[in-house]
C-alpha cells in the first residue's frame, strides 16, 4: 500500500506494520471462529432435525454428524486459546471430558476399561454391551432378567482382547496394514486380512488371560460336564448398530482342550477380508471396535432356526416368521440350506406352514467333530418342528420383543428332549412396505422372470454379472444387478457397489438377507432361474414384487425407493437422543451470569456459546487496545463534525495516495449502515437542562467545529469495530454482518463522564430501554451500558447498526437534560416513535 510504504521510511514503521499485521492475524483468527461455530451449529441443528422428523436415523449419519460437531467445536477453542492466549485452556479441559462423555455413547468409541477376564452370562446385563458386546450382554439379559432359557457360559471380555493385542503390540502393526486399503479391491482387503490374521494367530495369548479362560472353563464343566462347546464372537458395536452378520467367526463342538485357540481364531475373525470391508465401508475405525467372546455348552439340537419377530419384507402382517432347519443352523445362516417356513400369531397359539423344503442334509455333531449327513428319508418332507414347540418358542420371543420394546431377530434350537434354547437376539431392520404399483410404470416391458422370495423390496438395474465364489468379486462393474447361486459369505463385499442381487437358492433368514436389508440393496431369493440370465444383459430387478425385467426401467426404480429402520424405539434413535444430551442442550445463556465460566459447560453448545462471547470479547479489546492506531490508519472525509480515522484488516489501499478516503467509499457492510444511520441525524448544539423537550433533535450542526476527539474504525467487508469518543463518552460498537445468520451479531458498550452518577445511570437506562426493543440482550451494570445481539440475518443487522447510529446522535449530550425520570421516560417514548419501535 502506498499510504503504508510512506509509513515504512519513518523510524517508528517496523513498529506500525508489526501493529498492522498482528490486527490482521487477530482478525482472522478471530473469523475462523466464527465459522467453525457456524459449522458446530449447522451440525447441531441437523441432530435436531434427525430427532423431529420420527424418520428412520442410519446410524453412519449421526457419526458423520457428530464428528463434523466435533472438529467446529474443536477448532473454536483452539482459535480461542489462539486469540486469548492460556486463560482459555480450562476450556479445551472442559471440551475433552465432554468429549469423553460421548465416546461412552458411540458405537466403537467407547475406552476399554480395565475389567476382569471372564464373566459368567448370569452376571451380565444389556448395560454390559461395552465391556463384552452384544451378542454376550444380551445372552445375559436374556438369562438374568427374563429367565429365558439360554445356555450355560461365559463371556471373555474386551479387556482380555485389549491386554493380548497390548502384549503382543499388534495394534500399530494392525493399522498399517489397514491403512491405504482399497476397500473396491477384494485382493487388497484379502492381502491386509492375511497379513493381520497371520500376526493374531501366531501370537500368544498373554498368561493371566489364559488362566482366567482356563478357570471360567473349569467351573463350566463342573456344572456341564458332559457338554460340548460353543465359542463365539462378540464383538463391541456388533447388533447395536450395525449387524455385523456374519462377519466374526464361530466355532461349534469345541473340545476344552482346543478353547484357547480358537479364541484367537475369534479374535482373528475381526480381521477377515469381509469384515475389513464392512468396518471400513461404514466408515469405521478398527481401533475402536474390541472382540469378545463368549464360550458355551452346546445345545444338542435337532432342529435350529431363526425367528422374526416381525416379517421384515410384510411388517403390517404381525405375524412371527420361523425358518428352520435339521440339525445345526450355521447351513441355514450361510444360506446352504433351504428352511422349512412358519408363520405363528402374536398371541402364540396358531401356527401356519408357509413352506415345508426337501432337506437332503443336516449338520451335526459327532464326537469331536461337525460332519454333514443325510436327513433320514421320513424327515426329509416333513416340519422339523412341531406346533407346540413353535408356540412356545413364540412365547419365548414375544417376551424378549416386550422387553426391548422393538422388533427381534432371534437364533435358537431345539434338543432331543424338545428343550428350547435361545442362542442371540439384536433388533431386526424392516422395510416400509411399498404401494400398489401403477400398472404404467411397466406397460409393454418384458418380464424375464417372476417369483422368488422377496429379502429386501426395491428396484434396481444394470447389467447381469454372475459370481460363484470370492474369485469372481474383483470383476463386478459399478451398479451390476448380481446373480449368484447361493449367498457366500464375501457377497458383503459388493453390496454397496451392485444396484441388486438374485440369489438361486431360497432362504431369508441368512447373514447374507440380513446384510442385503441393512444395505437396502434390492434382493430377491429362490430364483434358480436366474442363473440362466446372460451375462452382460442390462435388466431391472424389481425385488418388491418379485420380477426381472428386460431392459432400464427408471421410473420403476424411482417408484420403488426403499426405507429400512430398526423401528421408531430402535437403537440408533436411542443412540441419537443419547447424544444429543451432551451436544445440543444450551445452558449458558447470558455473559454477565456469575456461572458464564468455562467449568459450567456442560454440552458442546455450552462450549461453542462461551468460545464465540470471548472471542468477541478479545476481538473487541484486541482492536479497541490496537497501539500506532494513528499511524496506520487513514482519515474517512465527511462533512460531520466527527473526525473518524479507519483501519481496513482485509483490504488493499493502494488506490488511495493520499491519507484520507471519501466517505462514499467505506469497504465495509456494517460501518456503512452505521454511518448511514449517523448521517441521517441532525447533529445537536449544547444542550440545556432547562429546555427538555424536542432539543435533542432540533438544533443542528453540520460542517461546523468537531464534537468529538478522533475516534477509530477496524473495518473489513463483514466487520467494524468502532471505537467513539464523543464528548466526556467513550463508546465501543462491534458488528459482523455476513451472509450466514450464526456468524452475526452486534454488540455496544458505553463508559461515560461528565455527569453526575443519577444522570450517568438514567442515560443508561435510557439507551437501553431502545435497544431492548431493537431485540438486544442488556448485560449492563451500573452506568456501564454493555449490550448485545446474534444470529440474524445481514438485512437485520444493517437496519440495527442504522438505528445504532441514528441512537448515537440523538443521545450525543443528552446527559445534561436527564434531570429527573420523568424528563428521561418522555425521551425513551420520543425516540421510540422517531426510530419506529413503539409498541416493540
Amino acid at each position: 500500500m502506498k499510504w503504508f510504504r510512506r509509513t515504512l521510511r519513518d523510524p517508528q514503521s517496523d513498529e506500525s506494520a508489526e501493529a498492522l499485521r498482528g490486527i490482521r492475524d487477530k482478525f482472522t483468527t478471530f473469523y475462523t471462529v466464527l465459522e467453525r461455530n457456524n459449522h458446530a451449529l449447522k451440525g447441531m441443528s441437523d441432530m435436531e432435525a434427525m430427532a423431529r422428523s420420527g424418520c428412520p436415523v442410519e446410524t453412519s449419519e449421526i457419526r458423520y454428524t457428530v464428528d463434523r460437531i466435533r472438529r467446529g467445536v474443536r477448532d473454536m477453542v483452539r482459535n480461542l486459546i489462539v486469540l486469548g492466549g492460556d486463560t482459555y485452556k480450562p476450556l479445551d479441559e472442559r471440551l475433552r471430558e465432554i468429549n469423553r462423555e460421548i465416546n461412552k455413547k458411540m458405537p466403537g468409541r467407547r475406552p476399554i476399561e480395565e475389567d476382569a477376564f471372564t464373566v459368567p452370562f448370569e452376571a451380565l446385563t444389556r448395560e454390559d454391551v461395552w465391556r463384552v458386546g452384544c451378542k454376550n450382554a444380551h445372552l445375559g439379559e436374556m438369562k438374568s432378567r427374563l429367565g429365558l432359557p439360554v445356555p450355560d457360559g461365559f463371556a471373555v471380555t474386551a479387556w482380555a482382547y485389549k491386554v493380548f493385542m497390548d502384549a503382543n503390540s499388534l495394534q500399530e502393526r494392525v493399522t498399517s496394514y489397514i491403512h491405504g486399503v482399497d476397500i473396491g479391491s477384494f485382493e487388497d482387503l484379502a492381502r491386509a486380512a492375511e497379513g493381520i490374521q497371520d500376526m493374531v494367530l501366531s501370537s500368544p495369548v498373554p498368561d493371566p488371560v489364559a488362566a482366567a479362560i482356563g478357570e471360567a472353563l473349569d467351573r463350566l464343566r463342573e456344572r456341564n460336564p458332559d457338554a460340548r462347546l460353543a465359542v463365539r464372537s462378540s464383538a463391541i458395536g456388533e447388533d447395536t448398530f450395525y449387524s455385523f452378520a456374519g462377519q466374526y467367526a464361530t466355532f461349534l463342538n469345541v473340545r476344552p482342550e482346543d478353547v484357547l485357540d480358537r479364541y484367537r481364531e475369534v479374535l482373528a475373525s475381526k480381521f477377515s477380508a469381509k469384515a475389513i470391508y464392512y468396518f471400513l465401508s461404514h466408515s469405521m475405525s478398527e481401533a475402536d471396535l474390541a472382540m469378545s467372546a463368549g464360550v458355551m455348552a452346546m445345545c444338542d439340537a435337532t432342529a435350529s432356526g431363526v425367528l422374526y419377530t416381525r416379517d421384515p419384507v410384510r411388517p403390517r402382517d404381525g405375524r412371527l416368521l420361523v425358518n428352520a432347519t435339521p440339525g445345526l443352523g450355521m447351513p441355514l445362516m450361510d444360506g446352504e440350506a433351504p428352511p422349512d417356513v412358519f408363520k405363528v400369531s402374536r398371541d402364540s397359539k396358531r401356527c401356519e406352514i408357509e413352506c415345508i423344503a426337501d432337506k437332503r442334509e443336516m449338520l451335526v455333531a459327532r464326537g469331536g467333530e461337525l460332519s454333514i449327513e443325510p436327513v433320514p428319508r421320513a424327515a426329509r418332507n416333513a416340519p422339523c418342528v412341531s406346533e407346540e414347540q413353535l408356540c412356545r418358542l413364540a412365547a419365548h420371543a414375544m417376551a424378549v420383543e416386550s422387553h426391548y420394546g422393538a422388533p427381534q431377530d432371534l437364533e435358537w434350537a431345539v434338543d432331543a428332549q424338545g428343550r428350547i434354547a435361545i442362542l442371540q437376539t439384536r433388533p431386526l431392520r424392516i422395510m416400509e412396505e411399498s404401494a400398489p404399483l401403477d400398472p404404467d410404470l411397466v406397460r409393454g416391458a418384458q418380464v424375464l422372470l417372476d417369483g422368488g422370495s422377496v429379502i429386501c423390496p426395491g428396484a434396481g438395474a444394470g447389467p447381469v454379472f454372475h459370481a460363484i465364489s470370492n474369485a469372481d468379486l474383483p470383476a463386478i462393474p459399478d451398479r451390476a444387478v448380481l446373480v449368484a447361486p447361493q449367498p457366500f459369505p464375501a457377497l458383503v463385499t459388493a453390496l454397496n457397489k451392485i444396484s441388486a442381487l438374485i440369489i438361486a437358492e431360497p432362504g431369508m433368514a441368512s447373514h447374507t438377507a440380513t446384510l442385503a436389508r441393512e444395505h437396502a440393496t434390492p434382493t430377491i431369493c429362490g430364483l434358480d432361474k436366474a442363473l440362466a440370465l446372460p451375462a452382460g444383459q442390462t435388466v431391472t430387478v424389481d425385488a418388491t414384487a418379485g420380477r426381472v425385467y428386460d431392459g432400464l426401467l427408471d421410473r420403476l426404480i424411482k417408484t420403488r425407493q426403499t426405507q429400512c429402520s430398526f423401528c421408531s424405539e430402535d437403537a440408533s434413535r436411542e443412540l441419537l437422543l443419547d447424544l444429543m444430551a451432551h451436544i445440543t442442550p444450551l445452558n449458558l445463556l447470558h455473559p454477565s451470569d456469575e456461572n458464564f465460566q468455562p467449568a459450567a459447560c456442560q454440552t458442546l453448545h455450552d462450549i461453542t456459546r462461551y468460545a464465540h462471547q470471548k472471542a468477541i470479547d478479545e476481538m473487541f479489546t484486541g482492536a479497541r487496545e490496537l497501539r500506532h492506531k494513528e499511524r496506520i490508519s487513514l482519515r474517512l472525509k465527511s462533512d460531520i463534525p466527527l473526525e473518524m480515522n479507519v483501519i481496513y484488516i482485509d483490504q488493499d489501499l493502494s488506490g488511495f495516495p493520499a491519507r484520507d478516503i471519501p466517505e462514499t467509499d467505506i469497504a465495509s457492510a456494517p460501518m456503512a449502515a452505521f454511518w448511514e444511520g449517523l448521517r441521517s441525524e441532525r447533529w445537536p448544539v449544547h444542550l440545556s437542562d432547562t429546555q427538555p423537550r424536542g432539543l435533542a433533535t432540533s438544533s443542528t450542526h453540520r460542517g461546523g467545529s468537531s464534537f468529538s476527539q478522533t475516534s477509530f474504525a477496524v473495518l473489513g467487508a463483514e466487520f467494524m469495530m468502532v471505537s467513539l469518543r464523543m464528548g466526556y463518552h467513550f463508546s465501543t460498537i462491534e458488528a459482523m454482518c455476513a451472509p450466514q445468520p450464526d456468524k452475526n451479531f452486534i454488540r455496544m458498550q458505553l463508559k461515560q463522564g461528565g455527569a453526575t452518577p443519577d444522570r450517568r445511570a438514567r442515560r443508561v437506562r435510557l439507551l437501553t430501554s431502545i435497544l431492548t426493543a431493537m431485540g438486544f440482550n442488556d448485560n449492563s451494570k451500573g452506568d456501564f451500558l454493555d449490550v448485545e445481539t446474534s444470529y440474524h440475518g445481514p438485512d437485520a443487522i444493517k437496519h440495527k447498526l442504522r438505528l445504532i447510529g441514528r441512537l448515537t446522535v440523538m443521545t450525543k449530550q443528552l446527559d445534561m437534560a436527564l434531570s429527573n425520570e420523568a424528563i428521561t421516560d418522555w425521551y425513551i417514548s420520543d425516540f421510540l416513535k422517531k426510530l419506529g419501535l413503539a409498541g416493540c
